[in-house]
């Protein structure tokens, strides 16, 4: 799994789960807070990505990640750790 994929689903998640983001480009500098997400949003964005793409992240590492492109990364180091 490469960055690109892990990027297109956390874009199609914060596209169907957050209103304001519906419809605007989205890269990886922005961040869910950008497009007036709430906590609960964000949490279910991170949720829905994680079961697509068949990874867990310790919640204490997702507080790290300050935009998009951070949380990209995450997924991607622990895409390779769990294969």
């Amino acid at each position: 799994m490469n960055r690109e994929e892990i990027f297109s689903v956390i874009k199609q998640n914060i596209h169907s789960v957050i209103d304001g983001a519906e419809g605007k480009e989205i890269t990886e500098e922005d961040s869910m807070n950008d497009f007036g997400a709430d906590s609960l949003e964000i949490v279910e964005v991170v949720s829905r990505s994680m079961r697509k793409l068949e990874i867990k992240i310790p919640r204490t590492e997702l507080g790290k990640a300050k935009n998009l492109g951070d949380l990209v990364s995450l997924f991607e180091e622990h895409a390779q750790k769990d294969s």
